[in-house]
């Protein structure tokens, strides 16, 4: 099957998959894989910008964080804990969508991925945050909404959190509630 219809089939089902952990907390119509992955590229291309990061390695690494989801599913830590081998179904669904691609092409999307789920270096440690400060973001919104079931989604995020300037980020998103 050619690349671009099958990358878009895989983008398609993002663009519908609702995020597990708001549907469990009661959250009507909410935000999709898509839309959250989105929202991780614009803020880790304004963040590597600002820090002097490389910043097409840093989007490439966020719109591609959670393609594997388009297959695997959008999963709980607690699902992700019980599943066991998740790291291998994803290097696995990487594989099989690089196959598609002009060699060069497929080392490079590949690496990307591999250093994004290892968080080896600076670019893919800050998109791993990134992708955290996104979900507390995003629970902040939720609680601005009355959903105060999302408040434990906050409070584990900001736990998760290393980056002292994003921990700060979040914090101050909460007290401007």
């Amino acid at each position: 099957m050619n690349l671009i219809i099958k990358l878009h089939e895989y983008i398609a089902r993002l663009k519908e998959l609702r995020r597990t952990g708001w549907v469990q907390r009661g959250v009507s119509d909410p935000e999709t894989v898509a839309s959250h992955s989105y929202a991780v590229a614009l803020l880790a291309m304004m963040i590597a910008d600002l820090r002097g990061l490389n910043t097409l390695d840093a989007v490439r690494m966020a719109l591609i964080h959670d393609l594997a989801e388009s297959v695997i599913g959008d999963l709980t830590p607690e699902m992700k804990m019980r599943l066991g081998d998740l790291e291998e179904r994803e290097r696995r669904f990487f594989e099989d969508l690089v196959k598609l691609m002009p060699r060069e092409l497929a080392e490079t999307y590949l690496d990307s991925w591999r250093r994004f789920s290892r968080g080896e270096d600076e670019v893919s440690r800050l998109v791993r945050e990134v992708d955290k400060l996104e979900r507390g973001l995003q629970a902040v919104r939720y609680l601005r909404k009355g959903y105060g079931e999302v408040k434990e989604i906050y409070d584990s995020t900001l736990n998760e959190l290393k980056d002292p300037e994003l921990r700060r980020v979040l914090e101050r998103a909460l007290k401007e509630i």
